[in-house]
């Protein structure tokens, strides 16, 4: 019998631990951040971890205690017009915002500034206030909804699930971790392999069978410790962290401000800690490389594989500062008049257009916005309400629902009629400016705005 040659077409997934690892990085907080750091250095003798001159922790107790204390949220290079040296100090400790938000209040807010159908918003409002502690709705989530108001189950659920943080208005865990996933950008085939590893094979991963698991998925044992370390980084329970004995304090991440009547941009790194290689193994890692002894050989791979892990966090906490950067330039380009003028001059602007800036996938940039702030002189806001739908009015003029709603606020704040104005007014007040708002858009505004159609300025 003659020897035959056969092809097989075999489709293998591979993974990059860097990139999970990167993209776990990138969602982190300050406060998380720092955490990590120093619970990496608890088992990582090769590390040298020296808190700056201000840390989270400062900024924290400063606010808490209510003391005079200033710090700078400075760093080497200040981003604008002139971009260059500049070591002035900037205060923004005050900026720090204690927050005690509950899950429903959060996830309202996030609603709020979307551009959704009304329908859909109130069906969304239903389920949301019927959440769980988890953010989860129950195995019938249909159940929450009046029947009338069933047929916008899948886009109110839809709405919720894009909101931050990523894993709410899920069934339960396992389907707020496919949610995560989803979310973070993984391709189709990568979804499925998530689907049967979180519904079949939790176990035997906890049991260390990675092999078994590698067998039943079809996959390479490699890519199956990836895919566990990228599920190790999700939350399987995302809304505990509003619970009502979770205190918040807020850093902003970014600072963009006028300085001399010039737009700066700013990273803060003073927040966190600095983290350093200890030279002192590195010295041993050079000493033992020509040694022959097989102790010397165990401790030389001991010394690597700190040393490796060490090397690997400095890289992680760069590419965060790098990625944040260039958003952080992105926005100022595309948001100047916000940043110059005010919430009123908020324009459209959606992640995939920062995106194509930052030269990233879009899920990166969602990942960057992520429980991160932005220092302005108007106030601290969450990179996320940068982001917004938009309206182009009579003149071309583009206008974000964030500025629309800022528009309403200021026309009736300034009314001085004597009467309440009604939705239609102000709607038709908007179109002398240009701006395009119906009655109903109007009526749904001033409803997020909390501000009473019968409300006037008192004389």
């Amino acid at each position: 019998m003659e020897a035959g040659l056969s092809l097989s077409l075999k489709q293998q997934l591979k993974i990059s631990t860097q990139l999970v690892q990167t993209m776990e990085f990138l969602a982190l907080s300050t406060e998380e951040l720092s955490e990590r750091i120093h619970k990496e250095a608890e088992t990582n003798p090769a590390m040298i971890v020296r808190e700056n001159s201000v840390s989270y922790d400062t900024f924290s107790e400063s606010y808490r205690g209510k003391t005079d204390k200033r710090e700078s949220f400075t760093d080497n290079a200040a981003y604008g017009s002139d971009i260059g040296e500049d070591k002035e100090s900037s205060s923004w400790v005050e900026r720090i915002v204690g927050q005690r938000e509950s899950l429903q209040e959060h996830l309202l807010n996030g609603l709020g500034c979307m551009d959704i159908d009304e329908d859909v918003e109130r069906a969304a409002i239903t389920i949301i206030t019927a959440l769980d502690k988890n953010g989860f709705t129950g195995p019938e989530p249909e159940a929450l909804l009046p029947i009338g108001d069933r047929p916008y189950l899948e886009q109110a659920l839809n709405a919720i699930q894009s909101l931050d943080p990523t894993g709410v208005g899920a069934k339960d865990w396992k389907d707020s971790l496919l949610i995560q996933i989803r979310e973070s950008g993984a391709q189709e085939e990568e979804q499925k392999l998530f689907e049967k590893l979180i519904n079949n094979e939790l176990e035997n991963l906890k049991a260390g069978k990675t092999a078994l698991v590698a067998k039943n998925l079809k996959i390479e044992e490699e890519d199956v410790k990836a895919l566990y370390e990228f599920l190790k980084t999700l939350t399987p329970y995302p809304g505990l962290k509003y619970s009502s004995d979770y205190d918040k304090y807020i850093v902003p991440e970014i600072s963009i401000k006028k300085e001399d009547g010039i737009l700066k941009m700013r990273i803060n790194k003073d927040a966190l800690p600095i983290v350093e290689i200890d030279p002192v193994y590195s010295e041993m890692e050079n000493s033992l490389k020509l040694s022959k002894s097989n102790k010397d050989k165990e401790a030389m791979k001991y010394l690597k594989e700190k040393l490796n892990s060490a090397n690997s966090l400095i890289a992680l906490m760069e590419a965060r500062t790098s990625t944040l950067e260039r958003t952080g330039l992105s926005l100022l380009k595309h948001q100047e008049e916000f940043f110059a003028n005010g919430p009123m001059h908020l324009k459209g602007l959606t992640m995939r257009e920062v995106a194509e800036d930052v030269g990233v996938h879009e899920a990166t940039i969602s990942r960057i916005a992520t429980s991160k702030y932005i220092d302005t002189d108007y106030g601290v806001y969450p990179i996320r309400y940068l982001f917004s739908s938009q309206t182009v009015g009579d003149s071309g003029e583009e206008h974000s629902k964030h500025a629309i709603k800022e528009m309403i606020k200021k026309i009736i704040e300034e009314n001085n009629t004597g009467k309440a104005l009604s939705d239609q007014k102000i709607s038709d007040i908007l179109k002398e400016k240009g701006v395009q708002a119906a009655r109903r858009t109007v009526s749904k505004y001033r409803h997020e705005l909390d501000i009473d159609s019968s409300f006037q300025r008192a004389k």
